[in-house]
């Protein structure tokens, strides 16, 4: 990176869900898509997810941009587990409108609850989870539009 050379150990999970290893840190991407409609979004313990628009033509040489859209335009976002956990709490209901950074699901992960905040704003247009039930790291939890 930026001419220094960084050791990082890259995992992937499943199909589209990898996990970065660096210095005893963890971080988890989620591609979603290919092409000029990649997604990625990028998750670390305890920080606000961070959604990517990234072209990829070259898997070596790929350009990597914040989405230039918001609001009504925006291009819809599904939020996905970071973790394999249990669904604690499911704070939105179909058709909900949500806030940048509000807690939309809270997930209970090795007798941890973790906040998963909707990384942007809009309505919640699907709902593919229930309080109580066990999820997969990289599982589908909700659709924001």
């Amino acid at each position: 990176m930026d001419g220094v050379e960084i050791d990082v150990e890259v995992v992937e999970t499943e199909r589209g869900v990898w996990v970065l290893r660096q210095d005893g840190q963890q971080t988890v991407a989620v591609v979603d898509g290919a092409g000029t409609k990649t997604v990625v979004e990028i998750r670390r313990p305890g920080a606000d997810p961070l959604i990517l628009a990234a072209e990829v033509t070259d898997a070596r040489r790929a350009k990597i941009a914040l989405p230039a859209r918001t609001g009504n335009d925006a291009a819809p976002v599904t939020m996905r587990s970071p973790i394999p956990g249990r669904v604690v709490k499911l704070l939105v209901k179909a058709d909900d409108t949500v806030k940048v950074g509000q807690t939309v699901i809270v997930l209970e992960a090795m007798k941890m609850e973790n906040e998963l905040r909707a990384p942007r704003a809009g309505r919640i247009s699907t709902i593919r989870c229930a309080e109580g039930t066990a999820v997969e790291a990289g599982q589908d939890l909700v659709t924001i539009v």
